[in-house]
């Protein structure tokens, strides 16, 4: 339409030219009516259109319906986060242990659910990297988690994590609570995923850790600490 747009400017009382844009003007807006009426009409119908006798196949999903925000291509995604725990009184706070830890995190999809409260199965190898801000002592290790993902909530998504891990430290020399360097962490927690942006979440959650060498060494006090940790995960975008 811009072609006609001198035209127009350069009108000076010419009737013959305003008749000409005006037909054609009209033309436009009545064809542009036209298509619109036609894409509205048959929406409702490819909705409705139902699937083929004999198949036992669902429909796929339409192409016009949105991918959801936790989508992901294949099985694997990533993440990372930073976590500070703080020893607490159950049974007893002898040492008043503060751990500052990042954790580095693989995931593996298991099972996606279409419907129900828990809408995803994970499985989680995370790293564990840190040190004792009081009263010192370093910390390296990992755990293997699994984690129940809740129905979403637009763009939060809750999610519940059970595991245990196995942990090398220094701590046992500066805490009486520990004997021995090497620990396992038998621990759960709550959090959830907030989408920001399409597979990409900022992830808030607090988990409750035991630490103790199981037995392998006397005496086995142990200790059981609260921690709350923020972090970032990045799933894979459909392609």
């Amino acid at each position: 339409m811009h072609r006609f747009i001198p035209a127009w400017s350069d009108f000076g009382g010419q009737r013959k030219n305003q008749t000409k844009i005006s037909a054609r003007l009209r033309f436009y807006l009545v064809l542009l009516c036209l298509v619109a009426s036609a894409a509205l009409a048959r929406a409702p119908r490819a909705q409705a259109q139902p699937a083929p006798s004999g198949s036992g196949a669902a429909r796929p999903p339409s192409s016009s319906e949105p991918t959801p925000f936790w989508a992901n291509r294949g099985r694997w995604n990533f993440g990372f986060q930073l976590g500070y725990a703080v020893e607490n009184a159950i049974p007893r706070n002898i040492s008043h242990i503060n751990l500052l830890i990042a954790q580095p995190q693989l995931g593996f999809i298991v099972r996606d659910f279409g419907r129900g409260p828990v809408r995803r199965f994970e499985i989680l190898d995370e790293g564990i990297l840190g040190n004792a801000v009081h009263p010192g002592g370093h910390l390296l290790g990992t755990s293997l988690l699994f984690r129940l993902d809740g129905k979403p909530y637009r763009r939060v998504m809750p999610f519940l994590d059970v595991g245990a891990g196995v942990l090398h430290t220094t701590l046992n020399t500066r805490a009486p609570e520990l004997t021995g360097r090497l620990q396992f962490l038998p621990q759960a927690g709550l959090g959830i995923q907030y989408f920001f942006r399409p597979q990409r979440a900022l992830v808030f959650e607090f988990r409750y850790v035991h630490t103790s060498n199981a037995g392998i060494e006397p005496p086995n006090e142990g200790f059981n600490a609260s921690m709350l940790t923020i972090g970032f995960r990045w799933l894979q975008r459909p392609r």
